[in-house]
């Protein structure tokens, strides 16, 4: 267990193959920035043509965004500093016992300040970029592909909604409580793999397809996409497409295990992401939209680097992810399909990613 715990910390500390790394870095850190910063300004420039917000709501969800990374960022330097200090006292490193610092030292003398800075900036000013544009776009003119996304999981589950064959084996209180633990607040560390890449150093070909995979995907699936299939989920019967009728049993349902194991965080969340929609106001992580799921993306998007750093982290994150994507089906995010639809994207824009830096084949 410990090894699938700090599996990637090593990833930053890595040194096995110090040369090959910095052979990746220097043939691949240009084409790196470049992507990224390209990436971030087809984001401005799909919210620039899509929506009349403004840039006064980017700027405000960017500044929440740019605190919450540069806490991360330092919390997981911290973890480094304390690993590395722990594994000085347990084995020869070739480092002095008592002067932790010579790492950091090292650290900071070979750290590509480009990578970071042009990673950073991608990354607010996308994850900005699309929080405004699914409050402002997805949606502005309705939710009309719900009823079709529908027939799609229907057609696929034999003429009935995913969401009963859940409730059928995970039919108590306790168990949709336990779905709703790991779908919401435990989903935090599927959030922060980019700024773990961003501090570390080691596989930087992994490093490099992971952060351009992740901001491909918010732009491709998240925004084009999802303003191309407007759609609500389940939960909003009634409220934002359809009679109310549909999924009324669900709904039902889940209110009611609420009142016997709750409070969800799901109803939380499902009121906040309402209320503001109601108001036309961008807040962090604002906007309603299932097809496709980002939320079911980034768990997958953990998988696929968990399996090249270390199999027991691979193996539990599939696990994790799969979960997710019951659970959106389960507490009424998500259709079936949408993570179904997000995860044939994904696996596209992660292999031509992939191929670009290195990491499957030569680029």
């Amino acid at each position: 267990m410990s090894s699938t715990i700090l599996a990637l910390l090593r990833m930053t500390t890595d040194t096995t193959s110090e040369h090959s790394a910095a052979s990746i870095e220097s043939h691949f850190g240009g084409r790196f920035q470049w992507v990224v910063a390209t990436i971030a300004m087809i984001s401005v420039l799909l919210l620039v043509l899509r929506s009349d917000a403004g840039f006064d709501p980017v700027l405000a969800v960017a500044s929440g965004y740019a605190l919450g990374i540069s806490l991360v960022v330092a919390a997981w330097l911290l973890a480094q500093f304390i690993w590395l200090r722990v594994q000085q006292k347990r084995q020869a490193s070739g480092q002095t016992p008592d002067d932790p610092m010579v790492w950091y030292r090292a650290y900071f003398a070979t750290i590509r300040w480009g990578d970071i800075l042009a990673a950073l900036i991608a990354l607010i000013v996308t994850v900005s970029c699309f929080t405004v544009f699914k409050s402002t776009v997805v949606g502005a003119e309705g939710y009309g592909y719900d009823a079709m996304f529908i027939a799609w999981d229907r057609a696929l589950f034999g003429g009935q909604d995913p969401w009963v064959l859940s409730h059928a084996v995970l039919a108590t209180p306790a168990l949709t409580k336990a779905i709703d633990l790991l779908y919401h607040p435990a989903f935090f560390p599927m959030v922060v793999g980019y700024t773990v890449c961003i501090a570390a150093q080691g596989r930087p070909a992994l490093r490099y397809t992971y952060m351009v995979s992740y901001l491909a995907s918010f732009v491709i699936i998240g925004m084009i996409m999802a303003s191309a299939m407007h759609s609500a989920g389940p939960i909003y019967d009634g409220v934002l497409f359809g009679d109310g009728t549909t999924f009324a049993p669900l709904i039902d349902r889940l209110a009611a295990q609420n009142q016997v194991a709750g409070p969800f965080s799901a109803v939380f969340a499902q009121d906040y992401l309402l209320r503001l929609n109601e108001l036309g106001v961008s807040g962090l992580g604002s906007g309603i939209s299932a097809m496709p799921s980002m939320h079911i993306v980034l768990a997958f998007l953990w998988v696929l680097p968990a399996w090249h750093l270390n199999r027991a982290l691979g193996a539990i994150v599939t696990v994790y992810a799969i979960i997710i994507w019951i659970g959106s089906v389960h507490l009424g995010w998500h259709y079936f399909v949408d993570g179904l639809v997000g995860l044939v994207v994904l696996g596209l824009i992660w292999y031509a990613a992939g191929r670009a830096f290195g990491l499957y084949g030569k680029a």
